[in-house]
């Protein structure tokens, strides 16, 4: 049996061995990296993009942005003695979490969060093997350090409007 390791919202994991990495996204993303050669790992979960400008060997680090959250992974890969070019990268969240009929995808913030992960994907120059981003409701991630694989339960949003009438 595995352990698990449960990371809520500005989490940040990075190991090997036998551990499921969970986590629970709506609008936040989480980025999975896999180093298949050394059988390593991490995840982050992070809520906003963020603004606040961080250097690459910072200490004060919030996991809570994509920015800080994307510069701890690249740190725990140099601390690891790993090659960025070699890690196998999965995206996954930036849903709609309330379904709000009318709502512009444009506006809220996992569409924020999905432009930022992309934009950061894309400047990095990292091999993207797997995203599932986008839409509505949860997903329930599991990553298994022992292996790489990422499983993905999802389930639906919550209707505004059908909260709005039980109240």
């Amino acid at each position: 049996m595995n352990r698990k390791r449960f990371l809520n919202p500005g989490g940040l994991y990075f190991g090997s061995g036998e551990l499921w990495v969970e986590t629970l996204l709506g609008p936040c993303v989480s980025i999975v990296m896999w180093f298949p050669e050394v059988r390593k790992g991490g995840m982050c979960h992070f809520q906003l993009p963020g603004k606040r400008q961080v250097v690459e060997h910072a200490r004060d680090l919030d996991g809570r942005y994509g920015r800080d959250a994307w510069i701890w992974l690249k740190q725990q890969t140099r601390v690891h003695a790993l090659n960025l070019s070699a890690a196998e990268i999965k995206l996954f969240g930036g849903s709609r979490s309330l379904n709000n009929p009318g709502s512009s995808m444009r506006q809220e913030i996992g569409a924020q969060n999905i432009e930022f992960v992309e934009r950061l994907v894309a400047e990095t120059g990292v091999r993207v093997v797997g995203r599932d981003l986008g839409g509505d409701g949860y997903r329930y991630l599991r990553f298994d350090l022992a292996t790489g694989e990422v499983w993905v339960r999802r389930g639906g949003a919550l209707n505004i409007k059908a909260l709005e009438e039980m109240q």
